[in-house]
């Protein structure tokens, strides 16, 4: 099972029926169209979007690491990204998106 971060970022086209695509998700059922913002599985990156359609490979599920925002969409998946950018330097005055989650949990 996919580990989900608290304050879930979540985007506009899957709010409505988010519990529901999470379930979908954790099952490794078909969910076309949804893509999952992560914590990087490297140091270079800040995040990294990894479409649904990946995460039905057992490997890849059980590989992914925490998952921080759900977006109905690449477009949606890149404004997400976005957003969480913006919080993470308005809060910190830098980009290490990690360190504010773990800040933002507490």
């Amino acid at each position: 099972m996919l580990t989900w971060y608290v304050h879930l970022y979540v985007g506009e086209k899957v709010k409505r029926q988010v519990r529901r695509t999470m379930r979908r998700i954790n099952r490794r059922k078909p969910t076309p169209g949804v893509y999952l913002l992560t914590l990087p599985r490297n140091r270079k990156n800040v995040m990294e979007i990894v479409s649904t359609s990946v995460l039905l490979q057992e490997t890849a599920h059980m590989r992914c690491p925490q998952v921080i925002g759900i977006a109905g969409g690449k477009d949606e998946a890149f404004a997400l990204m976005q957003i969480i950018l913006k919080d993470t330097y308005a809060n910190t005055g830098n980009f290490q998106v990690e360190a504010y989650l773990n800040l933002r949990k507490a």
